[in-house]
């Protein structure tokens, strides 16, 4: 018999299993959700398929117009068994999104074996609130196919009358059309539908520092999602000890995101990028950064700068622009301030992104003033006071490849890089000037230039949306031929 002093158990208490067991159950819970979004998905995505549900929508509401015109050729058992097929094909689509918007909760919301709840992070709630859109727009669609075949149906079964039936048959068009919008909105698009990074392609970035320290490691870290933003901090800490002397996990990730960066732009080939891999990581981190299994890797690292690339053209353009300064001849003379900029062409929804680059070839570290005034826009004045490192100027001309990388490396290390968001209200339309200048310590003016960008009401190639859907397809391209790569 036990003793009737015994004390009482504590299901939570330390010593307990209670917990540990109810955390490995939430744990496979959620791994066969994630199983679920997979399998619904890799369904949904079905280019054949994807096709089919566009295109049959279209077919079943011009069958239904067909119909109440009274053409002798005209089916209404065909109508019904079109809105038959357009129900069963939106059951992938609406598991998928009802599974993508469980995992995404779990992902962001749950704190299990370890991890911590990232509903704090920025773009967390915009993610779930895109999933929660899309969960109603399927079921909207699908219960438009449902009710469209359902009229149909009581015209072919309960003779409603004259009155009547050309009100249900309309009501068949209207539904398929209702099933029409909706498809062009949600088939673009299949989010969730990467593996290696789920959330991803759901995320836009929000909050970022106007300057970027590590041009490279900074604006790829604004491009993550709160999962992978949280992954990627972990992914940096653990690298304390992996980094050579003189270097730091931050400047470490920076020279290798470069080197991927020139190795995609064709300027260096595999085994240079092995080789300056070596000069910032030691061996068993190098050996880690090329294995596939590791979240973080040198294939994963090139997505990931596909997608910012993607996400942010504008600063890749000025990489681009300083590469061919570095690569193109030298003269004996040369400017002492150099000064670039890139602003988008043209910009819609009144945003846009202003990049600036820096460099100060005077022989002495000086600090200067930009100024920056936006026509009409916001902020309509801005005062940046910054300091200027010194860089070599890369007068010199050589066809050696490796001097080429290593300025390249110097001049981006070196560079000040601004990144700053401007506006104009929704009444403003057309051309618009933005001028850069820059001042010296006591106000004079070093260097000047004005770009100009045309504000335009509809979707143009570097919108948010198509920004959005190109750094989605980007990380998927150029997936392929990284799984085909050997190393």
């Amino acid at each position: 018999m036990e003793d009737p002093l015994s004390p009482l158990p504590t299901p939570y208490g330390e010593e307990s299993g209670f917990g540990a067991k109810n955390e490995r159950a939430l744990s496979r819970m959620i791994a066969r959700r994630d199983a679920g979004r997979r399998f619904w998905t890799w369904l949904s995505s079905i280019r054949t398929i994807s096709e089919i549900r566009l295109t049959l929508p279209a077919i079943a509401t011009v069958s239904c117009a067909v119909l109440l015109v009274g053409w002798e050729h005209s089916s209404i058992e065909v109508s019904i068994g079109l809105f038959t097929i357009i129900s069963i094909l939106y059951i992938p689509t609406n598991m998928a999104s009802w599974f993508s918007s469980m995992v995404a909760r779990d992902r962001l919301s749950l704190t299990v074996e370890g991890h911590k709840s990232k509903g704090s992070y920025p773009g967390s709630e915009r993610i779930l609130s895109t999933l929660r859109d899309r969960v109603i727009r399927e079921r909207l669609r699908l219960i438009s196919a449902i009710l469209g075949a359902s009229s149909l149906y009581v015209v072919l079964r309960l003779n409603p009358g004259a009155v009547l039936a050309p009100s249900l048959m309309a009501s068949g068009a209207f539904f398929g059309t209702v099933c029409i919008l909706n498809s062009l909105r949600l088939e673009g698009s299949m989010p969730m539908r990467s593996n290696d990074f789920t959330l991803l392609s759901l995320h836009a970035p929000t909050l970022h520092d106007s300057i970027l320290k590590s041009v490279l490691t900074d604006s790829l870290k604004a491009h993550l999602d709160p999962e992978t933003s949280d992954l990627w901090d972990e992914w940096m800490d653990s690298l304390e000890f992996s980094v050579r002397t003189g270097q730091t996990p931050r400047t470490a990730v920076e020279h290798v995101l470069q080197s991927i960066h020139w190795e995609q732009r064709g300027i260096i080939d595999r085994n240079r990028l092995i080789s300056e891999v070596k000069t910032v990581f030691k061996i068993a981190a190098t050996d880690s950064l090329f294995d596939s299994s590791n979240k973080f890797n040198a294939s994963s690292l090139s997505k990931l700068l596909a997608h910012t690339r993607a996400w942010e053209p504008g600063l890749f353009r000025l990489l681009d622009r300083l590469h061919d300064s570095v690569a193109g001849p030298q003269g004996e003379d040369f400017e002492k301030w150099r000064l670039d900029l890139d602003l988008p062409p043209r910009c819609s929804e009144g945003q846009g992104e202003l990049f600036v680059m820096l460099h100060n070839h005077t022989g002495q570290a000086k600090t200067v003033e930009l100024d920056i005034i936006v026509a009409k826009g916001e902020p309509a004045y801005q005062s940046l006071r910054l300091s200027a490192p010194t860089t070599p100027h890369p007068s010199m001309r050589s066809g050696d490849q490796v001097d080429e990388i290593n300025k390249l490396v110097t001049m981006l290390e070196r560079a000040v890089v601004l990144w700053i968001g401007i506006a104009w209200p929704d009444s403003e339309s057309g051309p618009h000037p933005v001028q850069v200048t820059l001042k010296g310590e006591s106000g004079e003016t070093l260097s000047s230039m004005v770009v100009q960008t045309s504000l335009t009401t509809g979707v143009n190639p570097e919108s948010a949306a198509v920004r959005m859907t190109e750094a989605s397809e980007a990380v998927r391209r150029i997936a392929i031929p990284l799984s085909e790569r050997q190393i």
